[in-house]
């Protein structure tokens, strides 16, 4: 199956707490990620393609969704918020739902280190 880049709709199906981020915008992000993930895969590239614009878009701070990861605490009337110490530690990819998904997908193309194994040959 060849690849296929994902489109704006697609995205927003997956992942609709983008569903009021600029067309554009969204666009954007895809064709930045579409760049960076090359050399992945045509099965798990549109989603690695989704997973790291929607990581990027949220730690912009665009879209929306429920109370984030981390969260044990949350006032209104003058805001304050509590997070926890595993949540406020984590950075990079590792900080949105969304990048921990790219991670896995990228785990999947890339796997561990490979070997190379040359016996030892005694010419006598």
């Amino acid at each position: 199956m060849a690849y296929t880049a994902p489109t704006v709709a697609q995205f927003r199906t997956r992942y609709a707490a983008f569903a009021d981020v600029a067309s554009e915008t969204v666009q954007y992000w895809l064709d930045e990620a579409d760049g960076d993930t090359g050399n992945w895969s045509d099965e798990t590239r549109p989603r690695g393609v989704m997973a790291y614009a929607a990581h990027k878009m949220a730690e912009q701070g665009l879209g929306t969704g429920a109370m984030p990861a981390g969260v044990t605490s949350f006032k209104s009337g003058t805001f304050s918020a509590t997070v926890s110490d595993a949540q406020a530690g984590r950075t990079g990819f590792n900080s949105t739902v969304y990048g921990r998904e790219f991670l896995d997908l990228a785990r999947r193309n890339f796997g561990g280190p490979r070997l190379a194994y040359e016996p030892n040959v005694s010419v006598g």
